[in-house]
C-alpha cells in the first residue's frame, strides 16, 4: 500500500501553495492513478466497516437430564 500518487499529489499541492499559485495542472495518467488509489482506499475502508461473518462454528449442547 504505497499510495505513491496520493503522496505525489499532496507534495505538488504544497509546492504550488508555497509559490502562491491559484491553479495547477496534473497529467491525465497521474489523475487516473490518483483516482484508482482513492477508490481502493475507500473500498478498503468500506470493507473494514462491514462486520465479517464468523467462519467458526459454535456448538451448543443441552442436556435435559431426567426431563
Amino acid at each position: 500500500m504505497s499510495n505513491l500518487y496520493i503522496r505525489k499529489f499532496v507534495e505538488r499541492l504544497q509546492h504550488f501553495e508555497l509559490r502562491g499559485a491559484k491553479d495547477f495542472q496534473c497529467p491525465i495518467q497521474d489523475a487516473k492513478m490518483l483516482h484508482s488509489e482513492i477508490t481502493r482506499l475507500l473500498l478498503d475502508l468500506e470493507q473494514a466497516k462491514t462486520p465479517k461473518s464468523s467462519a467458526d462454528a459454535i456448538t451448543v449442547e443441552m442436556q435435559g437430564g431426567s426431563f
